[in-house]
């Protein structure tokens, strides 16, 4: 059965506008559970920065599931990928990486890969780009085989390769890892110029777990995007795993999380 789930920042990602709910753990998971969400997923910096003990008591408190760790400030706070050209901070990537696959195997979750892939970049070879990506993905499938590993398509406001949903397919075939699978996001998708039910139909088996989000990453409700087209494509594919709302908390927290959760209710069974 198809869940919901809200972002939570964790609190070694710095105060910043960061796609998640921020604030003291106990604070988030309360607000998050008792919206009526039944997961929570963490977007995650370094997770030896964090407090798991009392992170796992926050969420087992509240009843929540959580479902996948978000390694998107990986990159965006501290600029760690896969395809950086200096092997010492590839190494510090997979380090970072490993340690989000550890942080959720204690859950059972999964793990996304999103701008932590990289970029092309002057004077390396896209293929050496590749090479690099999919060594590093490998080298992390193999430490944690139990762990599940999601390739996002991220559009060119963010990155410069695996951008649409076949792009990124076709390379999480190559590899041949049988624990990697594809996570799809409507913002990406629908910025790359193409529709949900086309991405859900290219990804087919790899269509592991799904963001859903508005026009310019408002809360659900709150942009011009055809939910419930992005929505009815969801539901059509038979899809029954976690839909996590990633969007900036504008105005604020209270109103991303309740709003968005009214938006989603037509479509997902809720614990309210």
């Amino acid at each position: 059965m198809m869940k919901l789930a809200y972002m939570y920042a964790t609190p070694d990602v710095a105060p910043a506008k960061v796609t998640a709910v921020q604030g003291p753990i106990e604070t988030a998971m309360r607000s998050i559970a008792q919206t009526g969400y039944s997961g929570v997923e963490l977007l995650v910096c370094n997770p030896a920065r964090i407090d798991r003990r009392a992170l796992a008591a926050a969420i087992r408190d509240q009843g929540l599931d959580m479902p996948a760790v978000c390694t998107g400030e990986v990159y965006g706070q501290d600029g760690l990928s896969f395809a950086d050209p200096d092997a010492s901070r590839r190494q510090e990537a997979i380090d970072r990486m490993m340690a989000s696959m550890d942080l959720a195997s204690e859950y059972g979750a999964m793990v996304n890969v999103g701008r932590l892939r990289g970029r092309y970049v002057d004077g390396v070879a896209p293929q050496q780009t590749l090479d690099w990506i999919g060594a590093a993905i490998t080298q992390c499938a193999a430490t944690f085989p139990d762990v599940p590993i999601v390739l996002e398509p991220v559009n060119r406001n963010y990155a410069n390769c695996l951008l649409t949903t076949g792009e990124t397919c076709s390379f999480v075939r190559s590899l041949g890892v049988s624990s990697l699978g594809v996570m799809l996001d409507t913002a990406h998708i629908l910025t790359e110029q193409e529709t949900v039910a086309d991405a859900i139909r290219v990804a087919g088996d790899l269509f592991w777990h799904f963001h859903i989000t508005d026009s310019d990453r408002l809360p659900v409700g709150d942009g011009s995007y055809d939910i419930d087209a992005a929505m009815g494509a969801v539901i059509d594919s038979g899809f029954d795993r976690y839909v996590t709302v990633e969007t900036f908390q504008i105005p604020d927290a209270g109103h991303a999380i309740a709003a968005s959760f009214e938006a989603m209710r037509p479509y997902i069974p809720t614990r309210v």
